[in-house]
């Protein structure tokens, strides 16, 4: 079937119209798109600031046992000396006096 010219004077005035529709279908699904990347990066940010409890018995941390107030390293009186030896007071100790003076800044 051969185009007359009535049909293509008709197709050339709905071109707008078509080009228009067109552009709208393409920015339509990439709109889309942004939107949905969006709402993911917030669902994302959401479940990062949130705080969770573990699921697992075996990964939820120990309570911290008290120990009535006791400085770190403190064993008492019960648990003086393990080995039974006395310190060793013979031990020289040797230090630098110039331990120190110097810096290296040249790399």
């Amino acid at each position: 079937m051969p185009i007359k010219p009535i049909d293509l004077q008709t197709l050339f005035l709905q071109l707008g119209q078509v080009g228009k529709q067109q552009a709208a279908e393409k920015d339509g699904a990439l709109l889309h798109a942004n939107l949905h990347g969006a709402a993911a990066k917030r669902i994302e940010d959401e479940a990062a600031k949130a705080v969770h409890r573990p699921e697992d018995a075996q990964t939820a941390t120990e309570s911290v046992k008290d120990d009535g107030g006791k400085p770190p390293g403190y064993q008492g009186d019960e648990k003086k000396r393990d080995d039974g030896k006395a310190p060793e007071d013979d031990v020289e100790t040797i230090s630098d006096p110039a331990l120190g003076g110097n810096v290296d800044i040249s790399g």
